[in-house]
């Protein structure tokens, strides 16, 4: 667990085993999952967004998601089980229409194509293994960017989430967030990424080649 979002956690450095607000490590692990979660879906909308693919009520959606992330805003299991495969339910209707346009199929972020597991205790595992996509070992000025970039994402969709209700939306704030969202990754998820990209190109044209 590593949550340092609001004024009031340990030492003015991070909550790390239970939160100054409550919040206990398992409910961190899922906040931390369903943003990954988030992340995969921002994937395919902006790629969906290209194509003049997209579909308003996934845009309010995550919203609402990433207003879950906020520091205590939820500490329900039950709820974040939902909403986190509910992001993949709609990533993957989102991905078929966007390959159906034309778009790709397949993305360099592992994001994109997270599964969740069935039961709470699998999240909680995985989203301990994910963590935030923040580089805590580099240097103060990429690190204070990426959580700069991540919350503030949290906070402009919490406002964002209320103005809609109240009937006020813009679309550039809605691609705004998904564009940010899907950038946002650790060095070495990045380097993966490209790596496992430069191995498919590779492997497609290999069996170009021999004809296959």
């Amino acid at each position: 667990m590593f949550c340092n979002q609001c004024e009031q956690t340990v030492q003015e450095k991070g909550c790390t085993t239970v939160g100054v607000c409550g919040k206990s490590e398992k409910t961190a692990a899922m906040q931390d999952l369903l943003t990954y979660a988030v992340r995969g879906f921002c994937q395919v909308a902006v790629a969906g967004r290209k194509l003049n693919v997209h579909d308003p009520d996934a845009d309010r959606f995550v919203l609402k998601a990433m207003f879950l992330t906020l520091t205590n805003v939820n500490f329900d299991p039950v709820r974040f089980k939902k909403i986190i495969k509910e992001t993949v339910a709609k990533r993957e209707d989102l991905r078929c229409r966007v390959v159906a346009a034309g778009g790709p199929e397949n993305y360099e972020d592992p994001a994109a194509a997270f599964q969740p597991p069935e039961d709470a205790a699998g999240l909680v595992e995985y989203g301990q293994r994910i963590g935030l996509p923040i580089d805590r070992d580099r240097n103060e000025d990429i690190k204070s960017l990426q959580q700069t970039v991540l919350y503030g994402i949290r906070g402009v969709a919490a406002y964002a989430d209320h103005a809609a209700i109240l009937g006020c939306e813009d679309e550039a704030v809605y691609a705004s967030i998904q564009e940010k969202m899907a950038a946002l990754k650790r060095e070495q998820e990045a380097k993966l990424a490209q790596a496992r990209a430069e191995a498919q190109a590779a492997a497609a044209r290999s069996s170009q080649s021999s004809g296959g």
